[in-house]
């Protein structure tokens, strides 16, 4: 079973509010198309439905809550996360491992020098973050790990009421909870590779829906695509 001192680490909840200026006016390689419209399609507002932008937070182990939000008739845009631990430590998980994704969105903004380059990242964010006058966690020391975890154990617990509602073999019903407690303090892989196939397949089909609606140049959506593909071949390499 988990140790008491890795269920409850010494980490705090924290929030991270960006407001970030939109490109006005319309795409060079595209004329027709202005960033706003682009940034609403990419963020999942297209008229048929298919396009839910980057949809992938469950690789950052650190984010319990993310928000996109389009303000002022498409002049800003608003992100709003709810995250454990550092500032700088929460960036460097997006900038390995989501730089693709964000750079999908965040092309739309002024200034931004792409998540890659994770020094000029971070100082864009601190020129765009709003501090909190006020921030409440109801739950400040608790993961997004301690979470799953513990929602995996309530329904190792409710398996085991019914069961014993049902007249099972109290002895051979505790052993079995038993197991399964145990079974939670390891690394599902196969889960975790579920996880990985089902992004993998979910973000290239979007890739493709917008390349093939024409609202990406190459130059553009090629490099995103190749990030990607970096990105999930090495965690799919590090799982296996």
């Amino acid at each position: 079973m988990r140790e008491l001192e890795t269920i409850a680490p010494a980490t705090r909840v924290r929030s991270l509010v960006l407001i970030t200026p939109i490109l006005q006016g319309f795409v060079p390689s595209l004329p027709a198309l202005r960033y706003v419209d682009r940034l609403q399609v990419v963020l999942g507002g297209s008229s048929d439905g298919k396009i839910t932008g980057p949809s992938v937070l469950d690789l950052i182990d650190s984010v319990h809550f993310g928000q996109w939000s389009i303000l002022d008739g498409g002049r800003r845009l608003l992100f709003v996360s709810m995250f454990v631990g550092e500032l700088e430590p929460y960036l460097k998980d997006f900038s390995v491992r989501m730089a693709w994704g964000l750079d999908l969105v965040w092309m739309h903004c002024e200034g931004y020098p792409g998540a890659a380059q994770f020094e000029p990242f971070v100082a864009w964010v601190k020129r765009h973050m709003v501090e909190a006058d006020r921030f409440y966690a109801a739950n400040p020391g608790v993961t997004v790990i301690d979470v799953r975890w513990w929602k995996a154990l309530h329904t190792q617990f409710e398996e085991f009421r019914r069961k014993v509602r049902c007249g099972g073999d109290i002895h051979a019903l505790f052993a079995e909870l038993e197991r399964g407690i145990a079974r939670l303090s390891g690394v599902d892989e196969e889960a975790e590779s579920r996880l990985l196939g089902s992004i993998v397949d979910s973000v290239r089909a979007n890739l493709r829906d917008l390349a093939d609606k024409r609202l990406f140049a190459p130059a553009e959506i090629e490099p995103i695509a190749r990030n990607f593909e970096q990105v999930m071949a090495t965690l799919q390499g590090e799982k296996s």
